[in-house]
């Protein structure tokens, strides 16, 4: 990969020298000037393009823009959503300025022509027969303070739910992102409609989304991206593989001659309740909340789309440096082992200055630096045909904690070794995951157009490579060696890359009112592979210790998978759209496709569109999907560290993960992996009944059968051959990916939107959006779940460990079953406000460890007079405050500040001191709704500098 980040940085800085240079001496010539509406009231965002050219620009805050423009007479075409479109002729002199102001009339049509979801390239998100969301990132970016795309469309989107994860191995460091509360790896993700590829990394702790492998959308700087669409249906007769619960298309910058600069700074300040559980057993009445300063992020970007003759080539760069936060409480347990049943912690503490914070656990979001930079570039070759490459750089380096290893929680297999930890840590050690993700990407194609048929080609490679570092840690049994007593272990790594090469043909015919026929081949190649940590990484040196193997907290990768893993699939496809009237549409789309591992799948969608009146349709889809099992479920094969619950206490095990076709699974009659399938329905609405006003419904439902999940931990119990391979892996408990469940998926998705300008200078959107949810394992009559196990595995006595209570949950209840948002924008003159409310829903956690039938043997609760009580917990909606204020001191440059979670609101504390592991964990880390770091206070500054090039 240095290779890769050399010679990528070495073309880049080639490229951009080139450009500077073509671009300096050029004879160009510059149209400039100011789109407003009808009364005058500066447009900010107006699309601003030249009729045959592939690059463009848009207007700032007060509605200026500034093209370059070769000599000559040419078409300019600017456009807003919501109003008119203009045409206007203008002839360019070589080094002279032309100044074209520009009024639009407001039409009410709050359309724009999507990409996704349609072949028909002049289909508008109104027009298509599903859902399309579309959010101008390039529009609203400036106004909000979230900075990484999982955050920002978490807050923009209902249907789209994504919290950052805590204490969660490598998934501290990749935000999981899900659509319709569905699985990260059920979403495909397109990036200028091409299909992007997936994380190396796969969530195996026990958190939401666990055993789902996702797409890390934080390596895409925001301000690359002109907007987003989502499609909120199956697509997978359309798209592939993946497009189960929808579908996001990321949309890059194509404008030439604006230089644009951003930078940001914000931090959390908070109050919290970090001494509850102290305060709680020693009885003390004082406020248990302390302040908080944490969280600092520093955000910074630079692009520029540079005119290359007709074609143009856009660059953005970005650093952003995130400090961690901690929202972990005060512990509450022996720090230091008893001695004759006496606590010493007092007086030990006391001897070496110390106090409990000094023991605190970090449990939060991790901190993270992170940079890259991303292009999009467009050039013509003939009157109709274009070559186009887009695709980008980006590493992020990260650490985050583990659990605290107290010298009292020494495990008693590896108090041999006590003295010579003590020796190192004298006052026990937290270790640290320190990560190392490196994302490259880069598409290439050739589009045309021969006797109106549109023809584009294409390849589109990724790759996703996640290391690991472990720091401040120990691996005890390495103590039985002698030499060097290591404390930082190179741990190994993942490495997922894909390539796709694409031919798609499209035609409009002039049959009935218009019939689009497209059509198009896949070949595609995924690789997964695993690289090996430091033998000391993971390497039990004392085996007849009983002590764990490897390095505390993460035990390094042993690649016992041998080489990387490939499989190819193929795929052809064909889509139909026929408007029998104007009023009147039905489409229809099939796919075959053949995977090399599991075999062959073929799919289907049909929809339809009726417009009853220009201001009112009716819409909706059937469809039948498919998700490959992806490698990383295939292939991973690792032990891991896990804490899970034991009756209200948090227990350590050594848990490995062995491949399907490993002998564990063949001994558990664990088979192999196939295919997820679905069937999908949807009906809707979509009506403009009044000027500036549109309002959305859907309803829709997705059944999804042979779903994959990572089951619980089988021990070997009786069976001395189970017994032996986790010894040979230095576990004592091993898991699987498996087909194990069918769910179902029912939903109701609403979006009303409203846009006005009033009094010459007044302009106001609103924008309510509503999202439930409900989500389901499918049942028996007596209503257990219905898994699919082998014979082998039911007669095994460990059915339980398969799928259990806390794995149900994390389907149908541990995400928000409903979300609300209500976003309000104001302008006038250089000044704009932001206001935003978003409601999560109820939340749910169910503890996989305890018996609902048998309440006499729940875990005593020592908040509550050690009432016996269930583990269980349900969590309240919460509504959080967005605000922010800017002003636009030049028509180049401004400024925003503002808060995130204005009023500091959390998500409910646990109310059973079993579920806060000695005080540790106040707020739930298996359920997720607005996350837990309280308010966010940021400022922003941005230049929007036209360049006349």
């Amino acid at each position: 990969m240095n290779f890769y980040l050399s010679y990528l940085q070495r073309i880049s800085f080639f490229i951009l020298f080139i450009l500077i240079s073509i671009t300096s001496f050029a004879q160009s010539g510059t149209i400039r000037g100011t789109v407003t509406d009808v009364s005058g009231a500066p447009l900010a965002g107006a699309s601003v393009i030249l009729d045959g050219r592939s690059g463009g620009t848009i207007t700032d805050n007060s509605g200026n823009f500034s093209l370059s423009a070769s000599p000559g007479r040419h078409t300019v075409i600017i456009s807003f959503v919501g109003y008119g479109t203009t045409r206007t002729q203008v002839t360019v002199t070589a080094n002279e300025t032309v100044v074209q102001n520009i009024n639009l009339a407001n039409t009410g049509d709050l359309t724009a022509v999507t990409v996704v979801g349609s072949r028909n390239v002049s289909r508008t998100r109104v027009e298509t027969a599903v859902p399309v969301d579309i959010i101008p990132i390039s529009q609203v970016i400036n106004e909000i303070g979230q900075v990484d795309l999982n955050q920002i469309i978490n807050f923009l989107a209902p249907s789209f739910q994504s919290a950052r994860q805590t204490i969660a191995d490598g998934t501290d460091h990749q935000d999981p992102g899900q659509l319709r509360g569905l699985g990260p790896d059920q979403l495909l993700v397109l990036i200028n409609g091409k299909r992007r590829h997936q994380s190396a990394l796969v969530n195996v702790n026990g958190t939401v989304n666990r055993g789902t492998v996702g797409t890390d959308m934080s390596a895409i700087p925001p301000n690359a991206i002109e907007r987003i669409e989502i499609l909120r249906d199956g697509a997978a007769a359309q798209y592939g593989s993946d497009a189960i619960a929808g579908v996001i298309n990321i949309v890059l910058k194509r404008r030439t001659g604006l230089l644009e600069a951003n930078a940001s700074y914000g931090m959390n300040i908070t109050s919290y309740e970090k001494n509850f559980a102290l305060f709680k057993i020693q009885n003390k009445p004082d406020d248990p909340s302390v302040n908080v300063r944490d969280g600092q992020n520093f955000q910074a970007s630079l692009g520029y789309g540079f005119l290359l003759g007709k074609g143009h080539l856009n660059l953005t760069g970005e650093y952003i440096n995130r400090r961690r936060t901690n929202r972990g409480g005060t512990y509450t347990g022996a720090v230091y082992p008893n001695v004759n049943n006496v606590n010493r912690d007092d007086s030990i503490m006391q001897a070496r200055g110390q106090t409990r914070e000094d023991f605190d656990m970090r449990i939060g979001n991790s901190d993270m630096v992170a940079g890259g930079i991303f292009y999009n570039f467009g050039y013509p070759v003939s009157e109709k045909g274009e070559i186009y490459s887009f695709g980008g750089y980006n590493r992020k380096d990260g650490t985050s904690a583990g659990f605290y290893r107290y010298p009292s929680t020494i495990p008693g297999n590896a108090k041999q070794y006590a003295n010579d930890v003590f020796a190192i840590y004298p006052n026990g050690f937290l270790p640290q995951i320190n990560s190392e993700i490196t994302d490259i990407s880069s598409a290439i194609g050739f589009r045309t157009n021969f006797n109106n048929w549109n023809f584009d080609i294409s390849n589109t490679f990724g790759r996703n490579k996640f290391g690991f570092i472990i720091s401040n840690s120990a691996n005890y049994s390495q103590f039985s060696q002698a030499g060097n007593r290591q404390t930082e272990f190179d741990a190994g790594g993942l490495n997922f890359w894909q390539n796709t090469v694409n031919a798609d043909l499209s035609k409009n015919f002039d049959v009935l009112a218009g019939l689009n026929v497209a059509t198009g081949l896949e070949y595609r190649v995924d690789a997964f592979g695993l690289r090996s940590g430091e033998e000391a990484s993971y390497r039990n040196f004392d085996v007849s210790s009983g002590a764990a193997a490897g390095a505390q907290v993460f035990a390094g990768f042993r690649n016992t998978i041998g080489d990387e893993k490939t499989r190819n699939a193929k795929a052809i496809y064909v889509d139909l759209e026929q408007d029998f009237t104007s009023n009147f549409l039905i489409t229809g789309a099939l796919r075959f496709e053949n995977y090399s591992d599991f075999g062959s799948t073929f799919n289907y969608k049909f929809s339809s569109r009726y417009k009853f009146s220009e201001a009112f349709n009716i819409r909706g889809s059937i469809s039948t999907g498919f998700r490959a099992p992806s490698m990383q479920q295939k292939f991973y094969a690792k032990t891991n560290t896990l804490f899970v619950s034991q009756g209200g206490t948090l227990v350590p095990i050594e848990s490995g993960t062995f491949t399907n076709d490993s002998r564990a699974a063949q001994i558990l009659g664990i088979p192999e992996l196939k295919e997820e399938t679905s069937k999908s329905y949807s009906v809707g609405l979509a009506t403009r009944p009044l000027q500036g006003l549109e309002f959305t419904v859907d309803v829709y439902q997705i059944d999804i059968d042979d779903r994959i999940v990572l089951t619980n931990n089988f021990t070997g119990g009786n069976n001395a051959q189970l017994q032996q391979e986790l010894n040979d892996a230095g576990a004592s408990a091993a898991n699987f990916f498996t087909n194990a469940i069918d769910t179902r998926s029912r939903g109701l998705e609403s979006v009303l939107a409203y846009s006005r300008t009033f009094a010459g200078k007044h302009s106001f959107r609103a924008t309510l959006a509503a999202t439930f949810i409900d989500n389901k394992v499918k049942k028996d009559e007596n209503g257990r779940p219905i898994i699919h196990a082998s014979p082998i595995l039911i007669s095994s006595g460990q059915l339980a460990n398969y799928f259990n209570r806390e794995d149900q949950s994390r389907i149908e209840v541990a995400n928000p079953r409903n979300k609300f948002s209500a976003t309000f924008n104001y302008g006038i003159s250089k000044f704009s406000a932001m206001l935003r409310f978003v409601r999560f829903g109820q939340v749910e956690y169910l503890d996989p460890s305890i018996n609902p039938a048998n309440p006499a043997a729940f875990p005593m609760n020592v908040f509550n007079n050690n009432q016996r009580e269930t583990l269980d917990q349900v969590f309240s909606p919460k509504t959080i405050t967005d605000l922010s204020l800017s002003y636009q001191i030049t028509s180049a440059f401004g400024f925003t500040i503002g808060a995130n979670n204005l009023f500091d609101v959390y998500q409910d504390r646990h109310n059973h001191s079993g579920n806060m592991s000695s005080g540790r964990f106040l707020y739930s880390r298996r359920v997720q709704q607005q996350g837990f770091n309280g308010a966010y206070y940021f400022a922003r500054l941005r230049l929007a500098l036209p360049t006349g090039n």
